[in-house]
């Protein structure tokens, strides 16, 4: 293995595989050439058998076809069939010598097809009127056919007997194939006779019939095929057979040995001569190598000595007054270069690692781009940073792939202010894998090369997603207080009013006088009234962070009044207003039934709100068993919410509403008086494709919980 990995083995190995292409490409064209004389004219050979064998075949057919056909039309025959008197006598003895070329079996058939007289091969069949070629033979007409059975299949010809224009009865006459096979079979090769893809004669497995199916039997087609180590040829059997519609082909088959044989021989002469030449060759170029190889094997020795010594100080002799002699003087020539940048780079390393460590190890992501805006150097923090890997990030474009479309144009101005010296700090938005764009403080300053031209700037940046966290809490936390406060006094000062209006609206139903549509107007009056003062009470709950009491109530009844209640603003928004029907097993739920309504009641409004008229919302409610819960539902048919939407409908005051028609409190208070029911909202919901909440409640009672708003 040694030899062959040194120059002068790679040199006999170059040699060696030229010399073996060079026989392998002589030995494949010969080869080739002789295989197809051979192919060529084993192939006309077996046309000429072929076709010689379907002549055979047609005349065979057609002796036979005479002779039945005469037979038929025999005066005698005709009057055996016509004269039944007697006929025992002398038509039995006859038809028992009669015979026709080969081994025939006849019978002779009666106006309905029985049989009157057979030959002595023939099996005893007592009337073919069943057989599917009868009615034509009775209508006058001669048939052909094969016909299969338990010993092959055979040719059967079926003659009628005509007497005066009429058919009085038939000639049957069956043969044998025993004649397919003629002549070939005699030089050894086998002769198949297939009908379709049926063997009439001889055996073919059902592979091989099915790869022959791929062959034309027409003529200028391909009509040969090598399986399975035979030779096989295929032809029509013309003549006769085509006449009579039989779609016979005759296959030939040969070993293929018989053609490769000759071939293979002459291919093991050639390579053995290939051999003896490669060899010759080896040994001519093993000679004059080695006087080639005296120069590289002292020049590899004494770089070894190099290698292992490290002395940079040694020097290459070698002289032989050609091109080894200039790649010593080269090699020379490098080692004294070597050894000066050597010494620079000793002094360098220390100081590129102290630097090395700083950077790695700084909590903030450092990038240094270049002048032309591509990312140089990044260091681990960045990677945690903007979330791409370190060898995606070098070599990108630092605004196409970390600075928004919007701050490009800033960040190409701080840019420049960096790169006149000054010292450039901003805080703006850049652009991670997995967070998308976020909040950074990022530093830039300017590297200058020996020359003191700018190399490229330093990018210090530091992520801002938790500062600016603080500062939207400290800023919500400072807001709900002051809504707390507005809460509590908006509660009581609404009190008094909604104390008034409901006093005045039960003092008039109380009037004996009052008319139907009045009494109606003042109950709805009272109704909502009381609804206020409850959404009151819930504000001030919800400011206090305190739970009210619970009692069992009936769902179903409370979709009822939910209904009732807003059904006057679904019949303005011109909207349907249903309720799923509720299961009559339907449980009662541990709830504070004002505050459970005041829930409903504001999907339901939002709802009618979304729809347009021709809508429908439904609401409706049964139990999950897996969770042992109760679902309450409202769903709308209208326009549905956007994504940022749907992340901030639950924020006190947002709402998509005009000024004057929302707070932005409903779904806020909704979600705290569902929590403290113990139970969970969920919203789905997509542009055009309206919108369904969800809230879930258990069925067990559940201990009122403070939650934050």
């Amino acid at each position: 293995m040694n030899l062959f990995r040194s120059f002068q083995g790679k040199l006999l190995l170059f040699f060696l595989l030229v010399d073996m292409v060079m026989v392998g490409a002589l030995v494949a064209t010969v080869s080739r050439g002789a295989h197809w004389a051979l192919e060529t004219a084993s192939r006309e050979h077996l046309l000429e058998l072929a076709h010689f064998a379907s002549g055979g075949i047609d005349e065979q057919l057609r002796l036979r076809w005479t002779a039945a056909q005469s037979l038929a039309s025999n005066p005698f025959m005709t009057n055996s069939v016509i004269d039944t008197l007697g006929r025992s006598d002398y038509l039995e003895p006859l038809m028992q010598r009669l015979s026709l070329p080969g081994e025939s079996d006849l019978w002779l058939l009666d106006f309905k097809g029985r049989v009157i007289a057979r030959n002595g091969q023939s099996e005893s069949v007592g009337s073919f009127a069943q057989a599917p070629w009868w009615p034509k033979v009775a209508s006058g007409e001669p048939q052909a056919l094969v016909v299969s059975e338990g010993s092959g299949a055979r040719v059967l010809f079926a003659f009628p007997v005509v007497y005066q224009k009429h058919t009085e009865g038939a000639l049957v006459a069956r043969f044998d194939l025993s004649f397919v096979r003629g002549g070939a079979a005699r030089q050894g090769i086998e002769v198949v006779l297939l009908d379709g893809e049926v063997p009439l004669t001889g055996h073919l497995s059902e592979q091989v019939i099915g790869e022959l199916q791929s062959l034309s039997s027409a003529p200028g087609r391909r009509n040969t095929a090598l399986i399975d180590g035979m030779y096989y040829l295929v032809v029509p059997v013309e003549g006769f057979a085509q006449e009579h519609g039989f779609g016979w082909s005759l296959v030939l088959s040969v070993p293929a040995e018989h053609i490769s044989g000759p071939v293979e021989v002459l291919r093991q002469r050639m390579i053995q001569g290939g051999v003896g030449m490669a060899v010759v060759l080896i040994l001519l170029i093993f000679w004059r190598t080695r006087l080639l190889m005296r120069p590289l094997q002292q020049l590899q020795v004494s770089m070894r000595r190099i290698i292992d010594g490290g002395d940079l100080n040694e020097r290459i002799q070698v002289r032989t007054g050609d091109e080894l002699d200039a790649i010593a003087d080269t090699f020379n020539l490098m080692l004294e270069r070597l050894a000066h940048r050597g010494a620079e780079l000793e002094r360098s390393r220390e100081h590129l690692s102290l630097l090395a460590q700083i950077t790695s190890s700084s909590p903030n992501a450092i990038l240094m781009v270049g002048v032309e805006g591509w990312v140089l150097v990044c260091n681990e923090a960045a990677e945690k940073l903007f979330g791409w890997p370190r060898l995606e990030l070098l070599g990108t474009s630092f605004q196409e792939r970390m600075v928004p479309e919007a701050s490009r144009e800033l960040i190409t101005g701080l840019l420049a202010r960096a790169g006149s010296g000054e010292t450039v700090e901003a805080e703006l938005s850049l652009v991670t894998q997995q967070a998308g764009v976020i909040p950074v403080h990022l530093a830039l300053s300017r590297i200058l090369d020996a020359a003191g031209q700018v190399q490229g700037h330093v990018c210090i940046a530091r992520d801002l997603r938790e500062v600016q966290r603080l500062r939207e809490s400290l800023v919500q936390s400072e807001k709900m207080a002051a809504v707390g406060t507005l809460v509590a006094g908006l509660s009581h000062e609404l009190n008094n009013p909604l104390g008034v209006i409901l006093g005045f609206a039960q003092a008039q139903l109380m009037r004996p006088t009052l008319d139907n549509a009045s009494r109606t107007a003042f109950t709805l009056i009272e109704t909502h009234t009381q609804r206020c003062a409850r959404l009151v009470r819930t504000l001030l709950d919800f400011s206090r962070r305190s739970g009210p009491a619970r009692e069992r109530i009936e769902v179903g009844r409370m979709l009822e009044r939910v209904q009732e209640l807003a059904i006057g603003q679904a019949q303005r928004g011109e909207v349907q207003l249903k309720i799923i029907e509720p299961p009559a097993d339907l449980p009662g739920l541990e709830a504070n039934v004002p505050e459970m309504e005041s829930a409903l009641l504001n999907l339901v409004g939002n709802a009618l709100d979304a729809t347009p008229p021709g809508g429908t919302v439904s609401m409706g409610a049964h139990v999950i068993p897996a969770g042992n819960e109760m679902e309450l539902f409202v769903a709308d048919t209208g326009s549905g919410m956007a994504p940022d939407v749907r992340q901030r409908m639950f924020d006190p005051f947002f709402t998509t509403k005009p000024v004057g028609q929302g707070t932005g409190l409903g779904l806020s208070i909704t979600r705290s008086i569902v929590e403290s029911h113990g139970g969970r909202i969920d919203v789905e919901t997509a542009l055009g494709a309206g919108t369904t909440v969800r809230l879930w409640f258990p069925l067990a009672p559940v201990q009122p919980t403070e939650v934050s708003a």
